[in-house]
C-alpha cells in the first residue's frame, strides 16, 4: 500500500509540475502570479531555466513573476540574475516598474538571507538622492525582515544604518529594529537599545520621533527594558 501511495503521490506531483511548466510557457499573467506558492513548495529543477529566461524578457509583469517565484523556489542559482535584475529594473520606467524592483530585492533577501547585506549594504551607503530614496527604504524594510528572521549581520546592518546621512534611511532602520524583535523581544541587547534610546536625544524630529516609536513597539510586545524606559 506504502508503494502504490507512493507512486500515485508521485504521479500528482508530476501533473502539478507539468501543469506549471504549462503556464509559465503560455499562461496570462493572472495563472503565473497564482502558481508561486506552487513552486516554492515543489522547487524541480525544470523551473530554473523558463523562470531565469523570463527574468529577462521585456514584459515588467512576467519579470516580476519571475523575480517572486525564485525568491519563493529559494535557489542560490538565481542570486546573480536577481543582481543583474536589479540594475535593470533601476532603469525601467512606467507602469509596473516599482512593483518590479521591489520584486527584485524581496527575492534577493529571500534567496541570500543575511548574504543579502554585502550586496544592499554598499547601495545604502553610495547614495541618497530623492530619486532612490524610496528603493533605498525597500532595500531596508528588505534587511528589517531577514533580521525578524534571525539574520544577525542584517540586524548589524540596520544598527549602522541609525548614522546614516539620510534622516529617512536612520528613521527606517530604526523602525526596522523593532520589527525585528517583535518575536523575542526580551532578546534584544543592551547594545541595541542603548543605541535606540540614545537617538530620541537626536536633533532631528523625525529620527527622535522613530527613536520613540521604537520603543514604544517594543515595550507594547513586551520587552521590559522599554517598558522601563518610559516607567522612568
Amino acid at each position: 500500500m506504502n508503494n502504490i501511495s507512493s507512486r500515485k503521490h508521485c504521479r500528482f506531483s508530476e501533473e502539478i509540475i507539468q501543469d506549471c511548466l504549462l503556464i509559465m510557457e503560455s499562461g496570462s499573467v493572472e495563472e503565473l502570479f497564482e502558481i508561486i506558492p506552487r513552486l516554492g513548495v515543489l522547487r524541480d529543477p525544470r523551473f530554473i531555466s523558463p523562470l531565469i529566461n523570463m527574468l529577462a524578457q521585456a514584459d515588467v509583469k512576467r519579470c516580476e513573476f519571475a523575480a517572486y517565484a525564485m525568491g519563493a523556489m529559494g535557489n542560490q542559482e538565481f542570486l546573480d540574475y536577481l543582481k543583474k535584475a536589479f540594475l535593470k529594473a533601476q532603469k525601467v520606467k512606467g507602469f509596473g516598474s516599482q512593483e518590479f524592483l521591489i520584486a527584485v530585492i524581496e527575492a534577493i533577501g529571500a534567496i541570500g538571507d543575511d548574504a543579502a547585506v554585502e550586496f544592499f549594504l554598499p547601495i545604502l551607503k553610495s547614495s541618497d538622492a530623492p530619486s532612490q530614496l524610496r528603493m533605498l527604504k525597500w532595500i531596508v524594510e528588505s534587511l528589517g525582515a531577514i533580521a525578524q528572521q534571525g539574520g544577525t549581520r542584517s540586524l548589524e546592518a540596520l544598527v549602522e544604518l541609525t548614522g546614516h546621512r539620510n534622516q529617512e534611511i536612520r528613521a527606517q532602520a530604526l523602525a526596522e529594529l523593532s520589527v525585528a524583535f517583535w518575536h523575542r523581544p526580551n532578546e534584544i541587547s543592551e547594545m541595541i537599545l542603548d543605541r535606540i534610546y540614545e537617538l530620541t536625544k537626536d536633533r532631528t524630529p523625525m529620527v527622535a520621533e522613530a527613536s520613540w516609536a521604537a520603543l514604544q513597539s517594543l515595550a507594547d510586545v513586551g520587552c521590559r527594558r522599554a517598558e522601563s524606559f518610559f516607567r522612568s
